[in-house]
């Protein structure tokens, strides 16, 4: 009997799979959450003498036109959309000896690269609060050169990403395996979104660089899409290699080839399916718009700083592994449309959070505004988790049910389908609405709104002179916390339409073909009805390690007992508590004792570097022991002086005794 084929044999190879899309994905969520924000800092709250300090921003001044851009901006990601469903056609119908997944990441690899980077360099300066003919051309031609260098990017970034999501149907052998590497990927996915929204604040604010630097030193990581390459294995060259070597090389064999139009009535024809993309586009339609005004929400309607922003992320996103775990067993008892469903309800509830907690309501409390906002962050946690996996699972899940019960694959445009969707109301929100509603203001003492390009021309419009930030409000900071709340509540009841588990037997009586499903019920034996029951025991300890381990930064307590015997302001136990459950506060903590260490290494003359960077990095690749072993050397050396100080102190009070008797 021949051996079977199977492209993911081993277990570390699904971890690497599921991580090919890390940078890239990275890179785009960075975007999603700086980019706008960089270019048109008017909701930030800048003033002219924070315009410099302004981390968030490329140099804190608006560099666009902010009319123009909300239009081409909208058109940009709309464009992004429409074309994931030529390109799912053309790497589901591509013919190569190289298979037909693998030759569409190289070729676009690397103007991905190249254009995202251009995207975050304007070529006309433009300085802060100036106006006039010579000011808007530079802003107009700005947008422009962003736009051409976005397009290119789009294209790029949907091609590689859509032929790597079109890969998972055939990669993975049954749908287990399908359920693990989509549970590596959220793994991944939190990873990039707690590095984005937790510690890339962190980093601006306690380094002082510009969000475009930090896009430059974390580029390379988008090197990760090219790990499909060495695993995919399809095409002639691999069907020789596996007959060769006695494998059965049916699951590498060319499927048939869907056509456009069949594979798009396939696709929208498919009711469990567009159910699930009518929920996911509510869904969407907010998180994009949130998303997109974190930074302004936090910084300009929160008035907190960059460190405090990182506390209220990192309360997001720390829980969200334990949370993921606790979502898996509740759509386990309840179903996946249930648990989904509470999680459109926690993210709308949690959202109401930034309105609570904002300048309009708390003024200048900060303490009460930080405790609203982590609470909010928490509760919120509940969400994101699922926000991350379902739309990576259910398009998967619903092709290989269809390919089973038609025999066909297209299965990216599924993923082509959904993202056209979610890309056009992401458009919407954060390009149409987010951009035009960011610039404008409305004053406690002055009635009407104004538009403005920043808080400083806003203030001068409504003649307030003093205590501008309790006087003068931005639009954005109350309307997109409402908007979002209201988007996840419409999603909540269209929800009742969609597939119970999405399970096979279900999604076959959805599609009308029960009775197709009941002929090749052979073909799902190892399935039950429920598709999402049987995590493995690595996806259970993946997600503890992530939740106590990596991102705990279990800190020697000695280490920072040792450090308080001498610390000029004492580290409170706390601060080890919090490293243990809140994701890379461990390289907050270490900073601090680093900071300590070297400072009294100074005052006792030994030789000492602060290695702020190096305990950062350390950290964020998850090697604190490293970092750790760093200062217990340095707490060795001090120990060692006091103790030879001690001695000779000791040996002075011996010699004086002596000498008074």
């Amino acid at each position: 009997m021949l051996k079977r084929f199977r492209n993911l044999d081993k277990p570390w190879k699904e971890i690497l799979y599921a991580c090919s899309g890390f940078g890239p994905n990275l890179l785009m969520v960075l975007m999603g959450a700086f980019f706008t924000d960089a270019v048109n800092p008017s909701a930030l709250g800048i003033t002219e003498e924070t315009a410099g300090n302004a981390v968030q921003t490329i140099t804190g001044a608006c560099l666009i036109f902010p009319i123009l851009f909300s239009v081409l901006w909208f058109i940009g990601k709309a464009f992004d959309g429409l074309i994931d469903i030529p390109f799912a056609s053309i790497t589901d119908t591509l013919k190569t000896k190289w298979g037909k997944r693998r030759p569409p990441i190289l070729i676009c690899s690397i103007p991905m690269v190249v254009s995202y980077a251009m995207c975050w360099v304007p070529i006309m300066d433009v300085p802060f609060g100036a106006v006039g003919d010579a000011v808007t051309k530079a802003q107009i031609i700005n947008t422009v050169w962003i736009f051409f260098w976005a397009l290119i990017f789009f294209a790029t970034y949907t091609m590689c990403l859509i032929a790597f999501y079109g890969s998972l149907s055939t990669v993975c052998a049954d749908e287990k395996q399908r359920v693990r590497v989509s549970s590596y990927k959220s793994f991944f996915d939190t990873i990039s979104y707690v590095i984005v929204y937790a510690l890339v604040p962190l980093i601006l604010g306690k380094t002082g660089l510009h969000v475009d630097k930090l896009v430059f030193i974390l580029l390379p990581l988008m090197v990760t899409i090219i790990i499909p390459l060495f695993m995919i294995k399809e095409g002639d060259k691999w069907e020789a290699k596996a007959k060769a070597e006695g494998y059965d090389v049916t699951p590498l064999a060319e499927e048939p080839r869907v056509g456009i139009r069949e594979s798009l009535k396939l696709t929208f024809t498919n009711k469990p399916f567009m159910w699930w993309v009518l929920v996911n586009s509510c869904a969407f339609f907010g998180l994009q718009m949130f998303l997109s005004s974190m930074n302004t929400l936090i910084l300009g309607g929160m008035n907190l700083t960059s460190s405090q922003m990182a506390i209220l992320n990192t309360c997001a996103f720390a829980p969200v592994p334990l949370m993921l775990y606790l979502f898996n067993k509740l759509k386990q008892k309840k179903g996946i449309r249930f648990a989904y469903q509470t999680c459109l309800l926690s993210f709308a509830v949690c959202i109401m959070a930034f309105v609570l907690g904002g300048q309009f309501v708390m003024g200048d409390n900060v303490t009460v505004k930080i405790i609203i906002g982590s609470a909010g962050g928490v509760v919120g946690s509940w969400a994101i988790g699922s926000f991350f996996m379902m739309p990576f699972l259910i398009p998967s899940q619903v092709a290989a049910v269809e390919e089973k019960l038609t025999g066909k694959n297209h299965s990216a445009m599924f993923f082509a389908a959904q993202s056209v969707a979610t890309t056009v109301v992401g458009a919407v929100a954060s390009g149409l609405v987010y951009e035009n509603i960011k610039n404008i203001w409305f004053s406690r003492t002055a009635s009407g709104v104004q538009w403005a390009q920043d808080i400083n021309e806003a203030a001068k419009l409504f003649g307030v002179t003093e205590n501008i930030n309790n006087n003068v409000f931005n639009l954005s900071w109350f309307l997109v916390p409402a908007i979002v709340s209201l988007m996840c509540i419409v999603g909540f009841i269209v929800a009742f339409k969609m597939p119970r588990n999405f399970g096979a037997k279900e999604v076959a009586k959805k599609m009308g073909m029960e009775d197709v499903y009941l002929a090749k019920k052979d073909l799902f034996p190892d399935e039950p009805d429920y598709p999402f029951e049987g995590e493995s025991l690595i996806v259970n300890n993946t997600l503890w390690i992530l939740t106590g381990s990596i991102f705990g930064f279990v800190w020697n307590y000695g280490i920072l007992k040792a450090v308080n015997t001498f610390a000029k302001k004492k580290i409170g136990v706390w601060h080890f508590v919090l490293s243990i459950f809140i994701p890379f506060y461990g390289a907050y903590l270490a900073v601090r004792l680093s900071n300590e260490i070297h400072d009294k290494c100074v005052e006792l003359g030994i030789q000492s570097k602060k290695l702020t960077a190096i305990h950062v990095i350390f950290s964020v690749l998850y090697l604190n022991l490293v970092s750790e072993s760093i200062l217990q050397h340095k707490l060795n050396k001090i120990a060692e002086i006091q103790n030879k100080a001690l001695e000779a102190a000791t040996e002075t009070v011996t010699e004086g005794e002596a000498a008074a008797v």
